[in-house]
């Protein structure tokens, strides 16, 4: 269950801030000390909470899932309050250094003299960042040097800056170009390339560029010795009958190695009751080691795409499992038993956190204590939708009511976040139930208890064995599970002496390369030289002498005789097209199932992302099946929500009208531009509903922290069986032209084709209002 943490240190925006100086005491409470850098004297009071949420402010709502970078609203001290010219907004986690009360440096001024990894991290990590802040509105704050603050290896946001209009990856190719000459030597030549592939828009999307930042970070990586320490515990706690946390490796245990497949701790959270949440959490581990082990991790395979995929369904699975077993056991609502689940894993360079729920994992570095995982409850996903401020969400009725966990629905419904990190430096990741992470008992004691770890005053198992004590001790309420994972990471010495470092190629479509050809493309890594030889630039050969290029002419030279064949000499003309008509009908190609003389459209090319603005149709499996029960999509009334609003036949005309990055993938708002007319005459109109609570709050599950003592757990209202699966209401069954919802891009893509071509009418329909969704992001 989430709680707040007192921030004292506070950074202030917007104009009441501007006309006040140090030593003013803001509101009776905040202190300001220097330039916009506050103090709350009264840290124990909740501060003032606006009654509408404005636009300037809703990017950080919706950026809550990236809270290791971004700063996020701790109040507002209102101009009628103050007395004050404007409102002040007040920003919690802020890159503020609490010990001298001021402000972490700069990644310009850190950049000189940083490791080849570390300057490359930072720029995977702003590469990560690009598309959320873009589909926000806020890019311009990566294209802005003094917001971007660093605190050790993370890139932290001082505030979030709106953007004028859209920038582009090539603005910040040009800002990049700025840090070359303090570039380290292993990385110089290739980064200068980057950027000017940046520069010359070869490079057009932020997930294309973080694919070429991992190639240069896993080279790099080879050059540092790595150790994977792992030390787990479980116990029943104070309050508590029997133990419903499981944990892997079993614990008591510890173990030391490398990275790969056996570096991995688990932690579970039973929910349940006896006989229910202990059992859901072994089936989880037991499921998921078997994933595990099925996963060829070693260097030769790195793949950060597929492994987090692999992840992802890995966790399904577990879900199934457990969800099948209470089918079978006829198990129904509070008690279907469920879990949760945090998982963690080393591989080469980067750690892997995969998250279902309210167990947490904790980043501790010699810079700060950072959580990196957001719990499934009610709180987090009402500030994720820009709804309210978090401590304002806290208050709420079930606000640690949890949305999802293993095993309580089916995979369909099952949205796991997977992180990964990659690592520079010396590390502990530590994944706790929330019997030790209730009441921030982690940051009260990350100082004193972990971060000794780090310099080798306490070993990993002692850290365990106190994280146990203080969760029994001071909170003692539930069971608790630990894992205390120490990853050491050292550059070998030869790597100290590395002058240059080879890096693979970019990948650029043709067309692309074709379009600047003057531009250098191609970084080689030839197995045949060494990894201290520079980066040679490989040029385009003499097209002269290519035998490729001789081909194309002979193609082309072919090409030109057919062509003036056909035109002037018409016996051979009349031959081409009599064959012509014998392959092709008068629209399409030949189907080879429906025989001759029957033909069918050319079908597009495979959809694999859409964008905003785009028309699409949803596709049939047969001509003239509109309707059936395959061929049509389940929109949702939110991003996230469980719930169906209603459903769009095959044949259906949809605009994308937004799109969302969420840690859990694209989520696209769909506007229904036309459905067929055969359906559209029996589908009544569906009744207007604009209350998220009731349209798109799906049943909640309650947190073990919350819940009594008693076997089975207190709720706010009934989980899900899989009779009860989400669906659409009767009513509102099809959705009219108009409607709009959410869909994940990737439930969306296997059943429409993109470029839709509506009529003028459809289209004019479309775009009118399609701003005025009270749900849209």
């Amino acid at each position: 269950m989430q709680n707040s943490v007192p921030k004292h240190y506070l950074w202030a925006v917007g104009e009441g801030i501007k006309a006040c100086k140090p030593g003013d005491l803001i509101a009776g409470r905040y202190l300001l000390k220097r330039d916009r850098l506050l103090v709350d004297t009264q840290p124990e009071q909740l501060p003032e909470m606006p009654e509408e949420i404005p636009s300037s402010i809703a990017p950080y709502l919706r950026l809550f899932a990236y809270q290791l970078h971004v700063p996020q609203v701790y109040g507002l001290v209102s101009s009628q309050l103050s007395k004050l010219s404007g409102d002040i907004w007040l920003l919690e986690n802020a890159p503020i250094l609490k010990v001298t009360e001021s402000l972490m440096p700069e990644l310009a001024d850190s950049w000189k003299g940083a490791a080849a990894m570390r300057q490359l991290n930072w720029l995977w990590q702003i590469a990560q960042l690009w598309q959320p802040c873009i589909a926000q509105g806020v890019a311009s704050t990566l294209l802005t040097p003094e917001l971007l603050r660093v605190s050790g290896q993370l890139v932290r946001f001082l505030e979030l800056q709106p953007d004028r209009k859209p920038p582009s990856l090539s603005q910040l190719g040009k800002l990049w170009q700025q840090w070359l000459e303090d570039a380290h030597p292993a990385i110089a030549n290739f980064l200068r390339q980057l950027c000017q592939q940046m520069v010359a828009g070869q490079v057009r999307h932020g997930e294309q560029l973080m694919g070429q930042l991992d190639k240069a970070l896993a080279k790099c990586g080879r050059f540092y010795d790595r150790t994977v320490e792992i030390a787990t515990g479980t116990d029943v706690g104070r309050a508590r009958a029997h133990n419903e946390d499981a944990c892997y490796p079993p614990g008591g245990t510890v173990f030391a190695g490398i990275p790969g497949s056996e570096a991995c701790a688990i932690v579970c959270d039973g929910i349940g009751g006896q006989d229910g949440g202990e059992v859901a959490s072994e089936l989880a581990i037991d499921v998921l080691r078997e994933k595990l082990q099925q996963m060829p991790l070693h260097q030769a395979n790195w793949d950060p795409k597929s492994l987090t995929s692999k992840l992802e369904r890995a966790a399904c699975a577990a879900n199934d499992k457990i969800a099948g077993r209470n089918d079978t056991e006829r198990r129904q609502g509070r008690q279907r038993m469920g879990t949760t689940l945090v998982m963690a894993l080393a591989h080469i360079h980067e750690l892997y956190v995969a998250h279902v729920g309210d167990s947490r994992a904790y980043w501790i570095t010699r810079t700060g204590c950072y959580q990196v995982t957001l719990d499934d409850d009610v709180a987090c996903r009402e500030v994720r939708l820009g709804y309210s401020l978090y401590r304002d969400a806290l208050e709420q009725v079930a606000a640690g009511a949890l949305i999802q966990a293993l095993g309580i629905t089916s995979s369909n419904t099952l949205h796991p976040t997977v992180q990964r990190f990659p690592v520079d430096e010396d590390c502990v990741l530590l994944l706790c139930s929330d019997g030790l992470s209730d009441k921030d008992r982690v940051e009260q004691c990350w100082e004193e208890e972990i971060l000794p770890i780090l310099d080798g005053s306490i070993s990993v198992p002692k850290a365990r064995d106190r994280l146990i004590e203080i969760a029994n001790t001071r909170n003692g309420h539930d069971n608790v599970t630990v894992a205390v994972i120490h990853c050491q990471a050292h550059l070998r010495e030869e790597g100290n002496t590395l002058t240059e470092l080879s890096v693979a190629p970019l990948d650029v479509p043709i067309e692309q390369i074709a379009d600047s050809e003057d531009m250098p493309t191609d970084l080689r890594d030839s197995p045949s030289l060494s990894s201290q030889e520079r980066t040679q630039l490989v040029q385009p050969p003499d097209k002269g002498k290519s035998p490729f290029s001789l081909l194309l002419k002979i193609v082309f030279l072919l090409g030109l005789g057919g062509v003036f064949a056909y035109f002037f000499i018409p016996p051979v003309g009349r031959a081409i097209d009599t064959a012509g008509e014998s392959l092709f009908g008068k629209r399409g190609l030949i189907n080879p199932t429906n025989g001759p003389g029957k033909t069918v459209e050319s079908l597009p090319s495979p959809v694999k992302s859409l964008e905003k603005g785009s028309f699409v149709e949803i596709k049939s499996s047969a001509v003239g099946e509109a309707g059936n029960e395959g061929d049509r999509l389940d929109l949702r009334g939110t991003i996230g929500g469980l719930t169906v609003k209603g459903t769009v036949p095959a044949g259906s005309i949809l605009q994308v009208t937004n799109k969302q990055l969420t840690p859990q993938g694209n989520w696209l708002e769909l506007k229904v531009c036309s459905i067929p007319e055969i359906v559209r005459s029996n589908s009544p109109k569906p009744k207007s509903n604009k209350d998220f609570s009731i349209v798109s709050k799906p049943a909640v599950i309650p947190s073990p922290a919350a819940a009594s003592p008693s076997p089975s757990p207190a709720a706010t209202s009934p989980s899900p069986s899989p009779a009860e699966k989400p669906t659409a209401p009767a009513e509102s069954r099809n959705l009219p032209a108009g409607e709009i919802g959410w869909i994940q891009e990737q439930d969306a893509v296997s059943k429409v084709a993109a470029n839709a071509a509506p009529n003028p009418t459809q289209q004019g329909k479309c775009a009118v209002g399609s701003d005025s969704n009270p749900n849209a992001n």
